[in-house]
């Protein structure tokens, strides 16, 4: 690891706490909660709070650096992508608030498109999950190991089930798949595939913000991340895209597609 990202990766790590922190401190507050796109698409002042937590410190040690955050994409302007930030605040927003669980910080780390850090932080059981490039993949610090192969036969898969219902595609995924699970939460459902709990991850609709750290954990690991198509992941597009380990793509795949 050069120097560079040495001294970045222990910034983020106490930045990460810190924010932590204020987000666990945060159920003794009232919460200001407003709608997105639906009544259950949510967002509280704490997203935006830590979100701009989150760029301030990176203002403040990288004035140069592009910053793609969930609550401002819109001010986002793709115009260099020498050093770019992709944020998402509190991933599960709507488990943040309904349960103060199954939520977590998504934050990543790209030069010239290439993924060199990605965070995922289950804020309420402390784990922090991180990939570095060429380095692996840890949690709290202890290196984790590749995933086993898990056919899509043997394999609990997870999918936003929301977006399925009445489709083909759900009742053939329900079937050929050992079983169908879901937490309301992409970077939690990832962290099960990361370490082996479930074959696979698909979620119809994702932000850049839902997928960028993701897919440095899956290289780091020999996972697979792509489109419903096979295609490419645009790190700053977002769309459809599923995270699965390799005995259970291409099933999954030839199911998805078909979405």
């Amino acid at each position: 690891m050069n120097k560079y990202i040495q001294d970045t990766h222990a910034h983020v790590l106490i930045w990460l706490e810190e924010a932590a922190n204020m987000i666990r401190e945060s159920f003794t507050e009232q919460l200001i909660i407003e709608t997105k796109s639906n009544f259950s698409d949510l967002v509280t002042n704490m997203d935006k709070s830590v979100q701009d937590f989150f760029i301030q410190k990176i203002m403040e040690y990288y004035p140069t650096h592009q910053i793609l955050g969930e609550e401002s994409a819109e001010q986002f302007k793709d115009t260099n992508r020498e050093h770019v930030w992709v944020i998402d605040p509190i991933d599960g927003t709507a488990n943040f608030v309904k349960q103060q669980d199954h939520f977590c910080i998504l934050i990543s780390y790209y030069e010239n498109d290439i993924g060199k850090l990605g965070y995922i932080y289950d804020v309420m059981n402390k784990n922090l999950y991180y990939a570095i490039e060429n380095e692996g993949v840890f949690l709290n610090n202890s290196k984790l190991p590749a995933p086993p192969a898990i056919s899509l036969q043997e394999g609990l898969v997870s999918i936003d089930v929301r977006n399925w219902y009445g489709k083909a595609s759900l009742e053939r995924l329900a079937t050929d798949a050992f079983d169908i699970r879901y937490f309301g939460c992409g970077g939690i459902d990832s962290i099960h595939v990361i370490t082996g709990k479930f074959a696979a991850f698909a979620a119809s609709i994702a932000g850049p913000w839902d997928i960028a750290a993701q897919r440095i954990f899956a290289k780091e690991l020999g996972l697979c991340v792509s489109k419903f198509d096979g295609s490419d992941v645009n790190y700053l597009k977002g769309g459809n895209w599923v995270i699965s380990n390799k005995a259970a793509y291409e099933d999954l795949l030839t199911i998805v597609k078909e979405f």
